[in-house]
């Protein structure tokens, strides 16, 4: 036999491919004639992907593929397959179907039945949907197990390596060492009736996937990106599917681990995680029991692990290749965080059961999303010398669309209680940890000697994101209102006011300062007035002594 392994990463699951044995209605214990056929492997997820190759029963078999002249294999693949099968319903299989002495070793007997429990059990999600119990639904899987893990002989098959054996049913499936890339997955067992009418195969290997996404708070929407204030709750969901082959499988581990940068955290100890998140499959939430369900948050690692999905705890639900399985949590920005592009990195992976035969694990590649916040620097500066003035006060609001207005806090959370922000000798003062939107800035202690800033200053900040490259592509600022007297007295002032980068917005406040102008002169004015007056009551008196004269 020849195996020709070709890689094909992009190309869809086919539907699985079980064994067909249509054992014809003349059987003999006679060993088959040997022949050799070709059978071409296509890859599906496994670039570089090895097969273990077993073959059960040799036989002779037609271009209809049915089968005569069948026998064991050897005598070691004999023992390992009736070990099997006799833990399963063969006693109660034989008793109906083959009554009588000495029919529980005939090879053609145990491959009837071997043939009808794989044709009946889960290879594809098509199967996995019948209501079949979980052992019937893995038989082929199982049966795989115990032939690859029972050291009885096997061959090797390598990219492009020729392959002889005889004509007969053979197993394929994935060396146990072939999938310890990211994203890369096991087959699900192949059965061939080498010599029949298969001349090529598609190994049914495929992979989870996972996603992470944060809500933005301005849109309501899901996405990469977002950005938010310090101490503000966003919220986090990840989303995770099953592989196409997942009825193959008759244990599934599934667990999500989901890292968080140092600037953020969940309110949540490791007790206390569980009535944190939010768990759920197909829309339907799930109890975090700590057994069949677990979760931990340590470190600043958060985990979400299925000890089984295979298991009966949760059989009720249904789950199937096309089931999801969602985590929300919520979370937020510390005093830790970064500000400006380089934003808040948190990325989650999956680990999964990536092969239904070996039963390893395996697991995908991080998906990351980020969460941006910012700073505002006030200068308040002299608008004739632009010298600094120290000792200015302000409250910074944010517009909450008819909500009570909320202050913005020296660490750039929200509360009701307004925070007086002083500048220094620099005459600067700087917030950090805002989220992009609107604020007033309102003057409220002002230095002595200085004009009051009348009217508030408006403050609008908005952000681009881009979710696709998870940054910051552009941050902006406009300035309105400050004092009525000097128009533009607070403004955004150049092209160095707004550093995307370093995600800072720089607002100038020019003032004016009170001069008082003292008078010179003023101490000559009064000898002068008195003698005007004397000089005027002096005219009086005369005028009056020639009136009385004459």
């Amino acid at each position: 036999m020849r195996i020709i392994s070709t890689g094909n990463a992009r190309r869809a699951v086919t539907a699985g491919l079980g064994l067909s044995l249509a054992i014809a209605a003349a059987f003999g214990a006679t060993p088959a004639i040997a022949e050799t056929g070709t059978i071409t492997i296509t890859q599906q997820s496994n670039e570089g992907a090895r097969y273990d190759a077993f073959m059960l029963f040799s036989a002779d078999i037609d271009q209809n593929d049915r089968a005569t002249r069948v026998g064991w294999a050897d005598e070691e693949t004999k023992a390992a397959v009736l070990d099997f099968i006799d833990g399963e319903a063969y006693g109660e299989w034989l008793a109906e179907r083959h009554p009588g002495e000495g029919q529980h070793d005939r090879a053609q007997v145990a491959a009837e039945y071997v043939a009808e429990m794989i044709g009946t059990s889960a290879t594809d999600e098509v199967a996995a949907t019948t209501p079949r119990t979980v052992a019937a639904r893995t038989f082929a899987s199982r049966l795989a197990q115990a032939i690859a893990g029972s050291g009885v002989g096997h061959e090797l098959a390598s990219t492009g390596t020729a392959f002889e054996g005889d004509e007969g049913f053979w197993l394929f499936v994935t060396a146990d060492d072939t999938t310890e890339d990211h994203g890369e997955a096991g087959t699900a067992p192949i059965w061939v009736p080498l010599g029949g009418s298969a001349s090529s195969i598609v190994e049914k290997s495929a992979t989870p996937t996972i996603d992470k996404e944060v809500r933005e708070d301005s849109t309501g929407e899901w996405g990469k990106v977002a950005d938010a204030n310090t101490a503000q709750d966003l919220d986090y969901r990840l989303t995770g599917t099953l592989p196409s082959n997942f009825g193959a499988f008759d244990l599934y581990h599934y667990k999500f681990t989901d890292t968080l940068e140092d600037g953020l955290a969940i309110d949540a100890t490791p007790e206390t995680i569980a009535d944190v998140i939010t768990v759920s499959i197909d829309g339907r939430e799930v109890e975090v029991d700590g057994e069949a369900l677990r979760a931990t948050y340590e470190g600043n690692v958060l985990t979400v692990e299925f000890a089984d999905l295979k298991s009966g705890h949760w059989e009720g639900l249904g789950i199937t290749a096309a089931s999801v399985v969602t985590v929300e949590y919520p979370c937020h920005m510390n005093g830790g965080r970064n500000i400006g592009a380089a934003g808040n990195l948190n990325g989650v992976y999956l680990t999964y059961t990536d092969d239904p035969v070996w039963l390893g694990d395996g697991r995908t590649d991080e998906v990351d999303v980020r969460v941006f916040a910012y700073k505002v620097s006030l200068r308040k500066v002299d608008e004739q010398t632009d010298e600094p003035i120290a000792g200015a006060g302000f409250t910074i609001a944010a517009e909450g669309d008819g909500n009570p207005t909320l202050y913005v806090q020296q660490d750039g959370s929200l509360a009701e209680a307004p925070h007086e922000f002083v500048t220094g000798d620099d005459g600067t003062f700087e917030v950090m940890g805002l989220d992009e939107g609107a604020y007033v800035l309102s003057e409220v202690t002002v230095p002595e000697g200085w004009n009051a800033i009348d009217d508030d200053i408006a403050l609008v900040v908005t952000s681009e994101l881009e979710g696709e490259s998870l940054s910051l592509a552009g941050l902006a600022a406009t300035v309105t209102g400050g004092t009525e007297a000097h128009e533009g007295a607070a403004s955004v002032t150049g092209v160095d006011a707004v550093d995307g980068d370093a995600g800072l917005v720089t607002v100038n406040a020019t003032d004016a300062r009170w001069l008082g102008m003292p008078a010179t002169g003023l101490g000559g004015l009064g000898p002068a007035a008195a003698l005007g007056s004397a000089l005027a009551v002096g005219s009086g008196a005369v005028l009056a002594v020639r009136r009385r004269r004459s």
